[in-house]
């Protein structure tokens, strides 16, 4: 499979993994044949390279809690430790008219999801006192926030539930809003700023500038398995890129750029499918059994949606 051939090359020669802690990590891959391989650890992130270079996956996922024996099967065998805490905000969830219906990665909808990602850092930081150790585009319609830290690392799913409904606006109560983090207990009250409460109190008015749109089973779930920043996403061909703080304020139009791993070289493509639209920066315009040589990058994305096949 020419895919393939082009992820592993990228890992061989290009990927930086950026994994805390990656020895107290689980792993989990997914074959391009399909499937999922799970219950794997790295004593180093050079140790999960030159596998990801042997297998050459199509994902590769971690958790998002420490163990003390990761690569154990038996869950409860694993011996817990904490998690992160981590949020998901995905174009797929944003009930804007750029995203409602959108199947493919487009600007429009990233940059949506951009300015959502922007809302979430702002709660976190300037409403919990919540400072995010990593962001990361997700190499496709989202982004990923994560937090780490003593404050959150026990955290279990009902706690972590709580700050969901918190975020998302859940019973909400205009006169007194509250919500507990561990050991801490926030009380807002809409005429007492605490923090930025500009959000609670355009609430009020407009219920869509108080939420904030997260995938709340990624943030409740303890266990959960994360895509790894700097690895290819699948589905895409783009790459999971860390961004800085300055990098989200930038349009998503910039952050795309920074995640296309196939940048070189042009690839022929036969459709399996009609396509008219956008690829990314590129306009694309074929007939079922067209061929077209295309920019690398399209081609590869294209494939991996099931329009068609690359040929050598």
């Amino acid at each position: 499979m020419i895919i393939e051939v082009f992820f592993r090359n990228f890992y061989r020669n290009y990927a930086r993994f950026e994994i805390d802690a990656v020895e107290r990590r689980e792993f989990a891959f997914q074959p391009f044949g399909g499937g999922m391989v799970r219950h794997k650890s790295f004593k180093s992130l050079e140790d999960l390279r030159r596998f990801v270079v042997e297998k050459t996956p199509r994902h590769i996922y971690h958790s998002v809690a420490y163990y003390e024996r990761p690569g154990e099967e038996d869950m409860e065998g694993k011996g817990w430790l904490g998690a992160d805490l981590v949020f998901d905000i995905d174009g797929d969830h944003l009930d804007t008219e750029a995203c409602r219906g959108a199947t493919l990665v487009t600007l429009q909808c990233l940059e949506d999801a951009r300015e959502e990602a922007n809302k979430l850092v702002d709660v976190l930081r300037e409403e919990l006192d919540l400072k995010p150790a990593r962001i990361v585009f997700s190499g496709n319609r989202g982004f990923h926030i994560h937090v780490s830290g003593e404050e959150v690392l026990g955290l279990g799913a009902r706690e972590r539930r709580e700050l969901v409904n918190f975020l998302k606006a859940g019973g909400f109560d205009p006169s007194r809003f509250e919500a507990r983090l561990g050991r801490r207990r926030i009380v807002l009250y809409e005429e007492v700023p605490v923090g930025s409460l500009l959000r609670i109190r355009q609430g009020v008015e407009d219920p869509r500038a108080l939420r904030v749109e997260i995938d709340e089973v990624v943030t409740q779930d303890v266990h959960r398995l994360i895509r790894a920043p700097g690895s290819i996403n699948g589905k895409t061909g783009l790459a999971a890129i860390p961004l800085a703080l300055r990098d989200l304020e930038r349009g998503a139009e910039d952050i795309v750029e920074r995640a296309v791993a196939f940048r070189k070289g042009h690839l022929r493509f036969r459709f399996e499918k009609d396509f008219r639209g956008a690829v990314l920066f590129e306009k694309v315009e074929a007939g079922a059994g067209d061929f077209k040589v295309l920019p690398a990058y399209v081609a590869i994305y294209l494939e991996l949606q099931g329009f068609g096949k690359i040929h050598d």
